[in-house]
């Protein structure tokens, strides 16, 4: 039974707009709903390594959902692209990369239909493929109102853009922080030269009281 209260970003191509091609190069605020996602938390510092493995496990996972969404959705089918969230017990350790203190969990959003019995059923179907690895889950999240920023290119700048984003364009528009800042990567990178990449960076946030 699908939940009537999820937006079908397959149906509502502005609010897949708004979430996942903002404009680039400046900071934006967007309204996200309530999504669907399957999700694997990570343990330690972020490494490259740990979070290939985490993306990889995921996808394997969830591959019996994205071939029904293709069979469903015929040529309209599109990859959704996989987000991480990072996140400290202090904030400023993420906005200096003292990565040493920061958590972090690998998601990508499900189709409404999907809920959490067909994510079990998915992974069931894996099972041989995924190892010894953290069981995943399946979860609504609910960001609501957002900062993002949209980069083209390679990833060296990108702590550059989040410290303005802290130290700037948050105390200058009275907002805080208030959960998990995330990235959103809309390529595959071994097909997408790194000048070429898009990435969203993602900063829930609330009014400064």
């Amino acid at each position: 039974m699908v939940d009537d209260s999820l937006i079908d970003l397959t149906q509502d191509r502005a609010t897949l707009r708004a979430l996942y091609a903002p404009p680039a190069g400046q900071f934006s605020r967007v309204d996200v709903p309530k999504l669907p996602f399957a999700i694997l938390d990570g343990e330690g510092p972020p490494e490259p390594g740990s979070i290939e493995i985490a993306v990889k496990a995921l996808y394997t996972a969830i591959y019996s959902i994205r071939r029904e969404a293709r069979t469903r959705m015929g040529k309209s089918f599109v990859e959704p692209p996989v987000e991480i969230l990072y996140w400290a017990d202090d904030m400023r350790d993420l906005a200096v990369g003292n990565r040493e203190t920061w958590h972090w969990r690998v998601q990508i959003t499900l189709p409404v239909w999907a809920n959490a019995q067909r994510l079990k059923d998915s992974a069931q179907e894996a099972r041989q493929d995924l190892g010894d690895l953290p069981a995943l889950r399946w979860a609504l999240v609910h960001e609501g109102e957002c900062v993002q920023y949209l980069h083209i290119g390679p990833t060296h700048t990108l702590a550059e853009i989040v410290q303005g984003l802290y130290a700037d364009y948050l105390p200058h528009h009275k907002l805080d922080a208030e959960g998990a800042y995330h990235e959103i990567y809309l390529d595959d990178w071994s097909r997408v030269a790194p000048a070429q990449r898009k990435i969203i960076l993602r900063q829930p946030v609330c009014a400064r009281v």
